[in-house]
């Protein structure tokens, strides 16, 4: 497993994969509300949101990560929690502004910042697992 691990880590890999996974998010986060099932237990969504930046930051950090051959600055760590969180931000707006069942909720930014965090926590556990 870990060799297919490695294999993946290569910096073109994560490269798609990390558009790949932005994109598909974008897509959800800007899709009509009504195809998100309802379910009545208190503040779930801000737990999907956080998961989701969550994921999103890792990626974003593990393909840093694996540009500057297994090592990561703090620099290069600011500027992707700052562009996640920044990307968290711009997702909310665009959903006040260009969808009809959706908008800006202060909680979900919140949200997407709590995960860019724990994505660089879980990072910060694994990185050096991811390349040996």
């Amino acid at each position: 497993m870990m060799k297919a691990i490695k294999k993946l880590s290569g910096p073109k890999t994560l490269f798609v994969v990390g558009l790949v996974y932005t994109f598909i998010i974008t897509v959800a986060f800007l899709s009509s509300a009504a195809v998100v099932p309802k379910v009545n237990i208190p503040y779930l969504d801000k737990v999907f949101h956080a998961l989701i930046h969550g994921v999103l930051s890792f990626i974003w950090l593990w393909f840093a990560f694996s540009v500057d051959k297994s090592h990561i600055s703090g620099k290069a760590v600011i500027v992707v929690l700052v562009l996640c969180f920044s990307y968290g931000i711009t997702i909310e707006v665009a959903q006040d502004w260009f969808t009809a069942s959706r908008e800006f909720d202060l909680l979900d930014v919140l949200a997407n910042g709590v995960g860019g965090v724990l994505g660089f926590l879980s990072f910060d556990k694994v990185k050096f697992k991811l390349v040996n």
